[in-house]
């Protein structure tokens, strides 16, 4: 039973390969394409990022000079973090919260894309994303 009313969300697991150091994708019956094939976790750069608690980002590859994914990882606990990612729809820039859970011996990331579902606050925020954190583990154990 559900502790809150989820938004609609899709859920993609990766396994880290030690050979290139970057999590990829497992196979699934319906595809979720918004995120690359691979993921590579690197330290953050960018003030900006350094400022909203992200010491970390996670990104995609650099295709022709741009990045095909990125955001920074604003922890939530040890091993769960969020960011973000935007499209444009009809010219609006509409923002997408993600859910980054990694498995303590860092071999498996599980990622929550709740496309076009985002909360500006940032307090507001890391509280959804720890009820859902709490939900996902309650239903486990149902």
């Amino acid at each position: 039973m559900s502790l809150f009313n989820l938004p609609d969300y899709k859920t993609i697991e990766y396994l880290n390969n030690p050979l290139t150091g970057r999590y990829e994708k497992q196979p699934s019956l319906i595809s979720f394409n918004k995120l690359p094939f691979d993921l590579k976790v690197e330290p953050t750069q960018m003030d900006f990022l350094k400022r909203q608690g992200a010491d970390r980002i996670i990104t995609g590859r650099i295709l022709k000079g741009q990045r095909e994914f990125f955001t920074g990882l604003i922890p939530i606990n040890q091993f769960s973090f969020n960011g973000n990612d935007f499209d444009f729809v009809k010219g609006v820039k509409k923002l997408s919260l993600i859910i980054f859970v990694f498995s303590p011996d860092y071999k498996k990331l599980s990622v929550y894309y709740f496309n076009h579902f985002y909360k500006q606050s940032p307090t507001q925020r890391i509280k959804f994303c720890v009820s859902f954190l709490n939900t996902i583990e309650q239903q486990k154990r149902d």
